[in-house]
């Protein structure tokens, strides 16, 4: 995962290099000078004030974005806000500069690399949380708290359990992955900590920040590296073969 790509800016010549989520071979690149914008309304009565400053200058923009893969060209996209701050010239002199912020890319690149055998459920849910990283941050955790529903499913993780009398009683979601833990007592906690994001998502929507819902898929991506490939067993094993076959 490179967070630095989901934290970069569009200019009017470029924009992050996605990794392109139809062929995974391309990365979107910007269809030259297809990107336009306008200053907002607001931003436009903001200039009577007395204070007024160039970096309160705010925009709205679109653009288009190309796969640079020459057997897929998909386009994307892509729109969201702009607005004037510092930038450095070719002298290294402080000029402003227009900095255009995502709001959204259709189609949305995945974040993270999703396990060929990740299931269908796990992997909807995933992709719509990759579609509002930008617009909303608690939504967003909110779907990898789905996600992790869908996870445990995957997982045949008991969705109930017999109390005292007899009795079945439903399981949250905090239940079931302390089942889980028991069993994966390193991942268990990780994906704990996915869960608690998910629930200030649903409780206090300013709370979630995107850095810690970029901390979130890293974690996510790990621990379904280790779930659905199991990577750490299998690297464990060519290790292993290795060894029997050289070490002297």
């Amino acid at each position: 995962m490179d967070r630095d790509l989901w934290a970069q800016s569009l200019s009017e010549y470029s924009c992050p290099s996605w990794l392109c989520p139809e062929c995974r071979k391309g990365t979107v690149s910007l269809v030259p000078k297809s990107l336009t914008y306008h200053e907002t309304t607001a931003s436009k009565r903001a200039r009577k004030d007395d204070d007024w400053d160039p970096e309160w200058i705010r925009y709205t923009f679109t653009a288009w974005g190309e796969c640079n893969h020459t057997l897929c060209k998909q386009h994307f996209a892509i729109g969201g806000k702009g607005g004037i701050g510092p930038d450095y010239d070719e002298d290294g002199n402080v000029v402003l500069q227009e900095t255009f912020s995502p709001s959204f890319c259709s189609p949305m690149p995945n974040i993270i690399e999703l396990p060929k055998k990740c299931s269908d459920e796990v992997r909807e849910e995933l992709q719509a949380a990759f579609s509002i990283f930008w617009l909303n941050t608690a939504a967003c955790a909110g779907r990898i708290r789905v996600a992790l529903e869908c996870l445990m499913n995957d997982l045949k993780v008991p969705k109930r359990k017999k109390d005292k009398s007899g009795k079945y009683q439903d399981l949250g979601l905090h239940a079931r992955i302390d089942s889980f833990a028991k069993t994966e007592p390193t991942l268990g906690p990780q994906l704990m900590a996915l869960k608690w994001l998910g629930n200030s998502g649903s409780h206090d929507s300013r709370d979630v920040k995107a850095s810690e819902l970029l901390d979130a898929f890293e974690i996510l991506e790990h621990a379904l590296a280790e779930i659905v490939e199991g990577r750490s067993a299998r690297v464990a094993a060519l290790a292993k073969k290795l060894a029997k076959k050289h070490a002297k």
